[in-house]
């Protein structure tokens, strides 16, 4: 499955090579490189495949590889739709969701641009389908965005709920999770090419009676080309069940079409 959806990616840039525009590094999408992201969407009719690799070394538990990808687009003003998955090296040992391999839609609405007292707002809906290995039941997430800049550094809190379907009984019928953070882009006015961000964040486990992850994560986003953003990012996992991350490091590109 990983080398189809690698295929697919590949191939998607190759036909649309001659198509590239201009990316904006500083626009922060989940996972890359880390799980915050800002109110904003990608711009009407673009198109951005996300995708990178990553490890993760766990407290008690086999480590873990991890391969994610995405497609965005902009499919209307103030609307990025998008379709991603990804993919495990160890996926039986995965308790939680999603499992190696599901499939997640996604859809982002910016309400409002952000003024001299008001933040921006945006909502993003999230389903979750089990495609991959041992996937059972859904996952519909529901996300709220906030984004505030004090002038060059911005504030980010996003705060959502994730109703499971098919829970074993094992697992719980929901979730939340959290993550509050900050992106400034070091240099500017007179260097932009590279963005920093870090969060404070804390989640859910799906199964019943593990206590909440808190983490904290951090990472850089950096324009090497105009259609081409790479990222690197790094955190830990310091409370929470005995199965957490200790260290996990993620890195990727994101291209613009």
């Amino acid at each position: 499955m990983r080398t189809a959806i690698m295929a697919v990616g590949l191939g998607f840039v190759a036909v649309t090579g001659g198509m590239a525009e201009a990316i904006d590094h500083k626009n922060l999408d989940e996972g890359r490189p880390v799980r915050l992201e800002d109110a904003y969407p990608i711009g009407h009719q673009e198109i951005a495949i996300e995708g990178g690799a990553g490890f993760a070394l766990v407290n008690r538990g086999p480590n873990q590889g991890f391969f994610p990808i995405e497609v965005l687009y902009g499919a209307l003003p103030n609307l990025q739709v998008g379709l991603s998955s990804t993919l495990f090296t160890n996926p039986s040992a995965i308790d939680d969701r999603p499992k190696s391999g599901d499939l997640r839609a996604s859809g982002l609405y910016n309400f409002n641009q952000e003024t001299l007292t008001l933040p921006a707002f945006a909502g993003k809906l999230s389903v979750t389908a089990p495609t991959g290995v041992d996937g059972h039941g859904w996952g519909i997430e529901l996300k709220a965005i906030v984004t505030k800049s004090i002038d060059r550094l911005s504030f980010h809190f996003n705060g959502g709920y994730e109703f499971l379907t098919g829970s074993t009984r094992a697992e719980r019928d929901g979730r939340y999770e959290f993550a509050l953070g900050a992106s400034y882009p070091v240099g500017a006015p007179t260097f932009t090419r590279a963005t920093v961000v870090t969060d404070v964040f804390a989640e859910q486990p799906v199964i019943r009676g593990e206590s909440t992850v808190v983490g904290i994560e951090g990472g850089l986003r950096y324009l090497l080309t105009p259609s081409i953003v790479w990222d690197v990012g790094v955190g830990t996992e310091f409370a929470g069940p005995a199965k957490r991350s200790v260290f996990f490091a993620t890195t990727g590109f994101s291209f613009g079409f």
